[in-house]
């Protein structure tokens, strides 16, 4: 049989002896020609030819699409009736059944495209060898290919020409050149084939009902559709569905049309969006408000989305919206913050949240009381530090109209780092569709909002966008609102971005993106609608391009016309949008002028209405501002009581029956099978390693119905290959096997998953998963405590500060592996000083004014800010994780986790340290041979994490075990003074060492020092420092330097001589 390749793309290639090529080769190919060709215009010749053809084939990239199949159909079909095929085509077969060769044969076809075609075909091969009998002219022919041409020009690059810009100054991108391809002159069409009548092609919608147009209608339809408000980027898709989905929604005639209805509805919100600014400007005229001003259709248009949404089933929206929507950010105008229980901290600023509370006001529908109330100087009446207005989140559940129904609306509370909440809102929407059994996102709904300059800055946002299609991160489409007001503070976008678009980041992920102007409020709606159900359709991202600008400059007490000049006098010149669409609503008869000064008396009783209400509060409640309430988590619980966390020994004995082998005819790797056989062997010595003491953890809580999720880099595996609880049949590809997942049939979900190469998005996404529900484990591992630096904004933004400013509890776990074990400055140290820093506890203390009684540590678990341990033992790190579930509040833990201690034969636990009744121990004393004879300890050492076990061995070397006693503290933060006084008093004659593997200013010795002074002032005793030198690198990477660094630490601790420890291996 004789092949043809085509180039175009069909749903499912056929086996035909010919390689079809993928679709995204496919659509690399079409771009690449069609430019190629465009740019030369040079023709390209098509062949069809047969397997023995020695013919050189011109076009050869052609070949690898996945028309063959088409083709050969077709070719099947003209060999049985000639007539049941095109002209061109027949003639075509006819001179290949002749033997002609490819580039003689070859004639284009000009309107006969599959509904699979991506592409038209290029023009200008020999036509000499067509049949007279063709029925058709070779200009006839070659003018519809044109034409097709032109209209996938159109649909390509349509938008670069739109007319976007409300203010009429720039472009639709950062590149002013006019695409040659969108004038019919490029293609050789003339003044007289405006009226020739052309059939049009299946890959358009233009024509509606109407099989061919006139090739001046096709244009103005082109130029209607992609051309004048609308840009629609889409193209870059590789689904051919999709492709198909999109044009139908904007190419269908009147698709963009809105009924009268619909019309007033948008009116009457633009009056309350546009009201709200100005009602704040007359109450506080003075003040900074970074309002909606220039941009007052984001209200509609978010309140479009929802309704969009909540009528196809929606019932929840998680918004994320940065501080403001500008693209760029002075945190440095406005340090005001609102205050607790103290005059000079009190709420005093107007400042740039009217933008988030024109969202909250209207959207969400926070009573406007209770929003206004913010602008006193009244002191909060509950706990929390509190925040900026502009930074507040909210949770509230509200009837929507359009739907009839409810639909719960969250806005996440989120810091002046821009776009950093971007991967906390969509873990808090994965957590909400594995809470509510939404496995599909059906009735769960992720919105974004984005300034322009930052879209295309903040690494964090590529970072997210890449979660989008990742199995156990994927929300199924997040829409992506972009309010692009073309300025970045006082930055011109040639000046913050190199790429055309600051939306061009969503071409990675193949999401369509719609540019708009915001001046066309029905523009915008339409967008709003195809957006949302894009997103319902297709669960993937779409990004909405809302082009405006910002009529007040940065704040309204800023000058723009320092740096932007031009733009700011057609500012000036530029009617708001709700003066210029409300006087087309009037003129289309649709609503009367009495109609319009009625709706906005209205809204203005409304807001003086609050106004007054408003002014009768007496104390601001904190908890009105919360995003992810815990109905009923607090009640009826003891926040003074800790519970043991203690298990029973059938627990322990299933979990680790279950974690020590695999189902039967599962093809276990050899190495593991000695891993599983070691974990048999512990349990049967009563002595468990950290991969037990893990998963005993872990299991418990799933037995007792805790849902437990653990990401991070290489986790399934672990990176040090110690945990393995993804294991990989060896002979059947993508089948696991988790052993946590097959405890009990009534147990809950534990998912266990490998992440992208992330710190910041997926801690950032963890901490937000967290927030969902209280009753789980959400554990976040660095692949190495360094790494976790590069989400150093969520670390210091969200999770340490998160409860004081938005009285928001996360119990987010964050192991960090840490320990210096020669590895080098980038594989030894998490950087503990930093988070001991970050802590809120006070280093002066009276221990005479300290209640040392049993609610202390309950106490300091309460009041902390977070929880920062360093576990050396297996038992512990299984109560801490399990005290962070039975606590009856939530705080983060950081968990400083080891490396070499994962099969270290003495970090070991017994199975009587798991059992009922034990608990989490904050400090582990002495417990050797000093223990028994106080008195003749000259020393006592304090010291947290690994290098205990260094001492420890040290001292055995050294045969110091009744001079020297060594104090271990597993909870370094909140610091465990009631256990150091009474180990201090116990060796009153002993001096005082602390003793850390980390340089002098670094590791836990600042920390400690001043509580250890605090506490022993008045027994006038100090402690001494052992270890490393102050440093500006965290370790070195020479291992003889290493050594040599231990021995002297090792030496200054135990009060020896280095050469004492010459012979000592460590």
């Amino acid at each position: 049989m004789q092949h043809a390749r085509l180039l175009t793309r069909i749903p499912a290639p056929a086996c035909f002896g010919l390689r079809a090529s993928s679709r995204a080769n496919t659509t690399s190919i079409v771009a690449g020609k069609i430019d190629s060709w465009c740019n030369a215009r040079t023709p390209l010749v098509i062949p069809f030819a047969s397997a023995s053809s020695a013919v050189a084939l011109k076009a050869e990239p052609f070949m690898n699409g996945t028309s063959s199949v088409y083709i050969e159909q077709m070719y099947e079909q003209w060999r049985v009736d000639p007539s049941s095929v095109h002209a061109s085509w027949a003639a075509y077969f006819q001179n290949v059944e002749k033997g002609l060769a490819p580039g003689q044969a070859y004639q284009p076809p000009p309107t006969l495209m599959s509904a699979g075609m991506a592409a038209p075909v290029a023009v200008g091969a020999t036509m000499s060898a067509i049949a007279p009998s063709a029925g058709a002219s070779i200009k006839e022919i070659t003018d519809h290919l044109k034409v097709q041409l032109l209209i996938r020009s159109y649909q390509t690059r349509g938008h670069n020409i739109a007319d976007l810009d409300p203010l009429g100054i720039n472009s639709a991108d950062l590149d002013d050149t006019i695409p040659p391809e969108l004038e019919p002159q490029f293609y050789g069409l003339t003044e007289q084939d405006l009226d020739r009548e052309f059939i049009l092609p299946m890959s358009t919608f233009i024509g509606g009902d109407k099989p061919s147009l006139t090739l001046r209608e096709i244009i103005n339809r082109l130029k209607r559709i992609y051309c004048t408000h609308t840009g629609v980027e889409y193209m870059h898709l590789t689904n051919y569905e999709q492709l198909d989905w999109v044009r139908r929604k904007f190419e269908m005639p009147r698709a963009t049309e809105l009924n009268h209805e619909q019309k007033k509805t948008l009116l009457k919100r633009l009056i309350r969006s546009t009201k709200f600014e100005e009602f704040l400007a007359k109450k506080w005229p003075s003040e900074k408000r970074f309002g909606l001003d220039g941009c007052e259709i984001l209200m509609p248009a978010i309140k479009q989305l929802i309704d969009h949404a909540s009528s196809s089933g929606v019932d929840s929206v998680v918004i994320g919206m940065p501080h403001r929507q500008a693209a760029s950010e002075n945190t440095h105008l406005e340090p005001l913050q609102i205050g607790v229980r103290a005059c000079n901290r009190i709420i005093r600023i107007v400042n740039d949240f009217a933008r988030r509370l024109n969202i909250l006001a209207n959207v969400c529908r926070q009573p406007l009381p209770t929003i206004l109330s913010q602008f006193s100087t009244l002191e909060p009446a509950d706990e929390g530090s509190g925040d900026v207005k502009y930074h507040l989140g909210v949770c509230v559940e509200r009837f929507n109209r359009e739907s009839q129904r409810k639909v719960k609306i969250a806005v996440v509370a989120n810091p002046s780092h821009l776009e950093a909440c971007d991967p906390v809102v969509m873990g808090k929407v994965r957590a909400e569709l594995f809470y509510g059994g939404d496995a599909n996102a059906d009735r769960t709904l992720a919105i974004v909002m984005h300034g322009d300059a930052a879209l295309c800055g903040e690494g964090v946002v590529m970072e997210t966008f890449n979660l989008n299609d990742l199995k156990a991160y994927t929300v199924h489409g997040c829409i992506h609102v972009v309010v692009n007001n073309q300025i970045g503070f006082t930055t011109d976008p040639r000046a913050s971005r190199s790429s055309p678009y600051c939306t061009d980041i969503g071409r990675v992920i193949g999401c369509p993106i719609f540019h708009v102007n915001s001046d066309d409020p029905e523009a915008v709606i339409h967008v709003c609608n195809v957006a949302s159900e894009w997103r319902r359709t297709f669960k993937k991202d779409v990004i909405i391009d809302l082009v405006c600008y910002r009529r007040q400059g940065h704040n309204e007490l800023d000058e723009p016309m320092f740096t932007q000049p031009l733009m700011y006098q057609r500012i000036k010149q530029t009617k708001p949008v709700l003066t210029v669409y409300q006087k087309q609503v009037v003129n289309e008869g649709i609503a009367n002028d009495q109609f319009v000064k009625d709706e906005v008396a209205k809204y203005n009783a409304i807001l003086e209405e609050a106004y007054e209400s408003a002014q009768k509060v007496t104390y601001l409640r904190n908890r009105d501002w919360l995003d992810s309430p815990w109905d009923d988590f607090f009640k009826k619980r003891d926040p003074l009581k800790i519970p043991a966390t203690g298990i029973e020994k059938e627990q322990v004995d299933l979990i680790i029956g279950k974690f020590s082998s695999t189902p039967e005819g599962f093809n276990l790797h050899r190495g593991l099978e000695r891993t599983l056989k070691g974990r048999q062997q512990m349990h049967k010595e009563n002595s468990y390693d950290w991969a037990c003491g893990e998963a005993l953890a872990f299991g418990s809580l799933l037995l007792e119905g805790t849902h437990v999720r653990l990401s991070g880099q290489d986790v399934e595996r672990g990176t040090f290959s110690h945990r393995h609880h993804v294991l990989h049949d060896q002979k059947i590809d993508q089948k696991t096997y988790n052993a946590l997942n097959h405890l009990s049939d009534k147990q809950a979900e534990y998912t266990v998953c490998n992440s992208s190469l992330s710190e910041f998005a997926i801690l950032g996404f963890e901490l937000g998963y967290s927030m969902v529900d209280p009753n789980s484990l959400v554990v976040w591992e660095a692949q190495f405590g360094d790494f976790a630096n590069n989400a150093q904004c969520i670390i210091d933004q969200f999770i340490c500060s998160g409860q004081s400013k938005w009285i928001r509890q996360s119990g987010v776990v964050l192991s960090l592996p840490h320990g210096y074990e020669g590895m080098g400055p980038e594989h030894s140290s998490a950087r503990v000083e930093r988070y001991l820093q970050l802590c809120n506890e006070d280093d002066e203390v009276d221990p005479e004014k300290i209640a040392f009684g049993p609610t202390f540590e309950a106490q300091q678990l309460h009041d902390t800010n977070w929880i920062v341990t360093n576990c050396t033992t297996p038992a512990n790190l299984f109560h801490v994780y399990r005290r962070q579930v039975t606590m009856p509040f939530r705080k983060p833990l950081v968990q400083f986790s080891p490396k070499s201690l994962l099969r270290h034969p003495m970090a070991r636990s017994p199975i009587e340290d798991f059992l009922p009744g034990t608990k989490f121990k904050r400090a582990l004393p002495e417990s050797g041979e000093a223990v028994n004879s106080p008195h003749n300890v000259t020393r006592l050492v304090f010291c947290t994490g690994k290098v205990y076990y260094d001492l420890v061995a040290a001292r055995k070397h050294l045969d110091l075990e009744r001079q020297v006693a060594i104090c271990r503290i597993e909870q370094i933060s909140p610091f465990p003074y009631d256990i150091v006084v009474e180990e201090c008093s116990r060796y009153k004659g002993a001096d005082l060492v602390w003793a850390q593997e980390e340089h002098k200013n670094m590791g836990a010795w600042a920390f400690v020092q001043p509580r250890f002074n605090s506490l022993l002032t008045k027994q006038r005793r100090t402690i001494k420092y052992a270890g490393r030198q102050p440093s500006s690198s965290p370790a070195t990477g020479n291992k003889y330097t290493h050594v040599a660094e231990q021995k002297d630490l090792l030496a200054t601790t135990l009060n020896v001589r280095k050469a004492d420890l010459e012979n000592f291996k460590g």
